[in-house]
């Protein structure tokens, strides 16, 4: 992923430092698995619109250069915020935890609305805005859902370890289910600030779920 600039009325390139800041991410022409994901994300941010969502501005393919250009958010990700990347940030508030929370949620319903399942919803693809509004980026990993516009579809396993459902693990059925546990991971992290994977805690515990779940009962 690049920084760049672009003047904000014609989209021309500009000098750096002048016009709109952009994020530029780059995909290999010669990778089968990065040009199905440039075209999914493509045809995807291309066709759907939300606040929460992050924003295409647009593409490039020429002489074997594909790059997809989306609006630059100035804030990084959740993931930044929460394990104390960002040296010179305050931790995150309580209003501004409950409110990315709310965000996140409203984006994946937009999704769930449209039958698509992102399958890839962790704190690194959670991105921030000046103001801590969620901006859902990467998807790369979507999957729409069947013709008979049911969510439930079965698909080959992927996603991040430790927010993968563990049926869907099991079985490969991806479903509405799947994000609830995914979800519940992740708003894990965010009111304990602790990562779902950690060596560091007892063997045990080394998962958040298994370490908070004695706590819940």
């Amino acid at each position: 992923m690049y920084k760049g600039w672009m003047d904000e009325k014609t989209l021309a390139p500009s000098k750096v430092g002048t016009g709109m800041a952009v994020a530029v991410k780059r995909f290999y022409s010669d990778s089968i698995r990065s040009i199905k994901q440039w075209q999914l994300e493509l045809n995807l941010l291309g066709r759907v619109s939300h606040p929460n969502l992050v924003k295409l501005l647009g593409y490039c393919c020429e002489k074997k250069e594909m790059f997809l250009v989306y609006e630059f958010i100035p804030n990084r990700s959740l993931q930044n915020h929460l394990f104390k990347r960002i040296p010179t940030k305050e931790p995150l508030s309580w209003d501004n935890r409950f409110k990315i929370a709310i965000g996140v949620a409203q984006a994946i319903t937009f999704l769930h609305s449209l039958q698509l399942i992102h399958r890839a919803v962790n704190p690194s693809n959670i991105l921030l805005d000046e103001d801590y509004n969620t901006k859902l980026s990467d998807f790369s990993l979507t999957e729409w859902g069947s013709d008979d516009g049911e969510l439930d579809v079965s698909t080959g396993v992927c996603g991040t370890k430790g927010y993968t459902d563990p049926e869907y693990m099991r079985t490969g059925h991806v479903s509405v289910e799947c994000y609830v546990y995914s979800f519940g991971v992740w708003l894990l992290e965010i009111l304990t600030g602790s990562e779902t994977t950690d060596f560091s805690r007892r063997k045990e515990q080394i998962k958040l779920v298994d370490w908070a779940t004695p706590i819940s009962l």
